[in-house]
């Protein structure tokens, strides 16, 4: 197989592609990925504003963090990522007004240093039933009145207290506490939602560590191997590249690809099949890759009704990106391209027409029904989403684009290259 060719524009339709850029610049002298330090420090600053600001909005007096995504957002910092998306291990405290505390695991390397300004940093309380067992409530216990000091210190023992994820035993115990509790992954959403320029630049080496990874796999795809050599072959080059973790396992081939959301498993790709995924790539400094492809292996001519599922996910493809205006309302740019999509796929259609890319998927959401509200600034990341498949067929294909908005239009982020076999463009 060969990558697809030509120069990138962007009109109307998808944008043409040239093999993806050097990963080398973004490389140390040793060949391992270096994450700029002064990029991070500029994404945090930026973070911490926001933050704050959205919290004012909300009208909260402080954010509680545990969710490792949110607490990078705003410290610059990640341990063990995946870990402590299920085990509560560090937690963070962002006052609207003064100083923010990070509670780090107690085990995180020294030389681990947030560039959020004035963080102070404590040892995390682990309340995890994994480590604790019977003593879970008596730990978690002790985690709240650590809490509550900190917010008697600051002056908000009574105020409203946004926490975004905690399991029971950390939730009951600041009820105890007598600390309000109130929502706040909305406030951190709306946070996030405008990416500052050091957060653009990030996502921009992510997505570069992703076309280097799907041009590595477009080259090696051949007859014979299974889709979990697939996977690896992928996900093997991005993480060479710097790529941290994947936050699912999205590629199916030949009869499997409809419907979609099958995940890798151990069929061998045949000669004529199409192979679909989604990059769901967590990179360098935490950002979000978020692209998808399909490709016919072997070099075999496309039939008529693989090269008409192409072009029906390229056209609707065009039409999400055209509709990405600064100022568009989120809910009436849903209702308009959920007409756009053609009836055949509406059966089974992917739940998102676009959504936010960040530090993972984020607000807003583009739906097809069920509209939430909301406005399209310069600065939002998207990934545009097509996943079109006919209802009882046996092949469905799985297109998906990362672009940014600004004032002049939309930039499509990635160059991975399409399937010259199957593009009619």
């Amino acid at each position: 197989m060969t990558g697809a060719t030509g120069t990138a524009s962007r009109t109307s339709g998808r944008p043409r592609y040239d093999t993806p850029r050097s990963v080398a610049s973004a490389r140390t002298r040793e060949g391992q990925p270096e994450v700029d330090r002064t990029l991070v420090r500029g994404a945090v600053e930026h973070a911490i504003v926001r933050t704050r600001d959205a919290l004012r909005r909300h009208d909260l007096a402080a954010a509680l963090l545990v969710d490792p995504v949110n607490i990078r957002y705003v410290s610059g910092t990640s341990t063990m990522p995946v870990w402590t998306l299920h085990v509560i291990d560090r937690y963070m405290l962002v006052p609207a007004e003064g100083q923010p505390v990070l509670w780090e695991y107690a085990s995180a390397p020294a030389e681990l240093v947030s560039p959020c300004p004035d963080l102070e940093t404590r040892v995390a309380t682990s309340w995890s039933v994994f480590g604790c067992a019977e003593q879970a409530p008596a730990r978690a216990a002790q985690f709240a009145e650590e809490v509550a000091g900190v917010l008697q210190e600051r002056g908000i023992r009574d105020a409203r207290i946004g926490v975004d994820r905690l399991d029971t035993y950390g939730f009951l115990a600041l009820q105890r506490a007598g600390i309000r509790l109130e929502p706040a992954q909305l406030a951190m959403e709306h946070a996030r939602a405008v990416k500052g320029a050091a957060e653009i630049e990030l996502i921009r080496r992510s997505v570069l560590v992703c076309d280097a990874a799907i041009t590595h796999l477009y080259s090696g795809l051949r007859p014979g191997m299974t889709e979990n050599e697939a996977w690896a072959q992928l996900t093997g080059h991005a993480f060479a590249l710097g790529g941290e973790y994947v936050e699912a396992r999205l590629l199916s081939s030949g009869p499997r690809t409809n419907p979609w959301f099958s995940e890798a498993g151990d069929r061998r790709i045949e000669r004529g099949d199409l192979v679909a995924f989604d990059t769901d790539l967590i990179g360098p400094a935490g950002y979000l890759a978020d692209l998808s492809r399909t490709y016919l292996v072997g070099g075999t001519k496309p039939t008529e009704r693989q090269r008409r599922l192409y072009a029906d996910a390229e056209a609707f493809l065009g039409e999400v990106i055209d509709e990405l205006r600064p100022g568009a309302a989120v809910d009436e740019v849903g209702e308009r391209l959920s007409r756009r999509l053609p009836s055949a796929h509406h059966a089974q259609r992917y739940p998102f027409v676009a959504h936010g890319s960040g530090l993972s998927d984020e607000y807003p959401v583009i739906l097809f029904e069920h509209h939430h509200a909301g406005e399209i600034e310069p600065g939002m990341v998207f990934s545009v989403e097509a996943y079109v498949g006919v209802d009882g067929e046996d092949e469905g294909l799985k297109l998906e684009e990362q672009v940014l908005v600004t004032t002049e239009g939309v930039e499509v982020l990635g160059r991975a290259p399409h399937d010259e076999h199957l593009s009619s463009a």
